[in-house]
């Protein structure tokens, strides 16, 4: 289930980026951050393969600006590649380093990050096709079990709008494969920009007020719940229990920020967005997709619905806080 779940992942990203609908939403983040959740996407196919992976260079912040989830869905593909592609007791490294500013261009340095593995290695006459869509289906027996050759183009796609690049090396079949990425390093925000960006969200919070929110859910104790989050905040709140009294409540109500539960009946919450966003005027307000469900088809699924985050049940007030913290006119500073 876990490598459907992936070719299905990759397939979407792939026609989506073929008809230019991939959305790439920037944020500050961190390096850490990201590998954190790539880690923990692979961990359970890591440690089913008996695999040792070894992680380098994270001790410091690296600070990025970038898409969180689609860089955290990159590296989860190539340490799942490292995993797969690498016999039962094998190795995986994740080494990163920064390389110094480049005082010809804009860039605060660059971060190198590379996944190497003892694996198979891949053929010399496949390496330079391997980021081309389906080009395994032409070539090689190296890495023939699937997914390599769709995977690996929509990484190097993802990683391209960063202004980053990725390539690879293998010494040939059975010695190893080295994927590299190169991404360039955001600025790091001082104490007293920190400070600045504070105060002025405080005024931003104060001159705008708290907002409009539409909660809905088919089960009343979750709107309960989610009404005891939002009250003491100081929210306008509406509720619904249904999909099509939310649509109506949206034309009528004008919210900020909608919470929509996914798996509601007749009318689910993928199918609600989807009505939302072909609705002239609905741009603005933020979608975030409500479920207990965090895999990354789901997040695919509500990425392509047209939600903006994706938080899992139960919805902690520091994940909403966050969540409503980081929204400007409809737009994100960043992705949950």
């Amino acid at each position: 289930m876990r490598h459907l779940r992936t070719l299905v992942d990759d397939l979407l990203d792939a026609a989506r980026l073929k008809y230019g609908k991939l959305a790439i939403r920037y944020s500050d983040t961190s390096l850490s951050d990201i590998a954190f959740d790539a880690v923990t996407a692979v961990r359970r196919h890591l440690v089913s393969r008996r695999h040792t992976l070894n992680i380098t260079g994270l001790d410091e912040p690296v600070p990025l600006r970038a898409d969180h989830v689609r860089l955290s869905q990159v590296l989860g593909n190539l340490l799942s590649n490292a995993a797969k592609y690498t016999p039962a007791g094998g190795t995986t490294e994740l080494n990163v380093r920064v390389e110094p500013n480049d005082p010809r261009n804009e860039s605060f340095g660059l971060v190198i990050i590379d996944v190497a593995d003892n694996g198979i290695g891949i053929d010399s006459a496949v390496q330079p096709h391997v980021f081309e869509l389906f080009a395994q289906s032409a070539r090689g027996q190296a890495r023939s079990e699937g997914g390599l050759g769709i995977g690996l183009a929509v990484a190097k796609r993802m990683v391209e709008p960063h202004h980053g690049t990725i390539s690879i090396r293998s010494e040939g079949s059975g010695k190893g494969t080295v994927v590299t990425l190169r991404l360039p390093v955001a600025r790091v925000t001082t104490d007293t920009d920190a400070d600045a960006a504070a105060a002025a969200a405080s005024a931003s919070a104060a001159t705008s007020g708290a907002g409009t929110s539409l909660l809905v859910d088919d089960t009343q104790d979750a709107l309960k719940a989610l009404s005891v989050l939002l009250e003491p905040e100081g929210h306008e709140l509406n509720t619904s229990d249904n999909g099509r009294d939310a649509i109506r409540l949206m034309s009528e109500k004008h919210p900020e920020v909608a919470i929509i539960d996914v798996g509601m009946p007749e009318m689910d919450g993928f199918e609600v967005a989807r009505t939302v966003r072909l609705e002239r005027g609905r741009d603005g307000v933020l979608l975030v997709a409500l479920t207990g469900y965090a895999s990354e088809s789901d997040k695919s699924r509500a990425l392509a619905a047209g939600f903006h985050f994706h938080p899992t049940k139960p919805l902690s007030l520091d994940k909403l806080q966050y969540i409503l913290a980081n929204r400007a006119d409809g737009k994100l500073r960043g992705i949950v």
